[in-house]
């Protein structure tokens, strides 16, 4: 058998240790990467599915009330037994209170809300998120 007077060649030892050190470099690349990537997330902005169920919201409430009083910044109903229902803006959230009482969350992200009865019965909501997005929708009364 002839022998090979150039041995030059690479051993397994040699690609293992190459293998190890390229999916380091792979793992710690892709890592550094993410955090230089700008995400396109506007998280600062009011999700639409979430404003259109508090809208509806509103309008469920409109409809089962007995009367309603309008301020620029808070919104009052009356139900049958005397309970009042009431959302305000509450730092960057829009809350619902039952007699005052409770803390439950119907809108965020919100920089400011204005509520004006436009006649007798209709009210329109205005809500300016924290980018300055501005939604506005009107509330029709369907009270007896």
């Amino acid at each position: 058998m002839k022998k090979l007077k150039n041995e030059k060649g690479f051993t397994l030892l040699e690609t293992l240790f190459s293998l190890v050190l390229f999916l380091m470099i792979i793992s710690i690349s892709t890592s550094s990467i993410k955090s230089f990537v700008k995400r396109n997330y506007s998280y600062e902005s009011v999700n639409r599915l979430e404003l259109d169920n508090f809208i509806k919201e509103v309008q469920k409430e409109a409809n089962k009330s007995i009367g309603f009083t309008v301020h620029s910044d808070l919104l009052l109903f009356e139900e049958f037994n005397q309970v009042t229902i009431s959302y305000r803006k509450y730092a960057t959230i829009i809350r619902r209170q039952r007699l005052g009482l409770g803390h439950e969350i119907v809108l965020q992200n919100i920089r400011d809300i204005k509520f004006e009865q436009i006649s007798e019965r209709q009210i329109l909501v205005k809500v300016i998120d924290l980018n300055g997005g501005i939604y506005e929708k009107t509330i029709r009364m369907f009270i007896n």
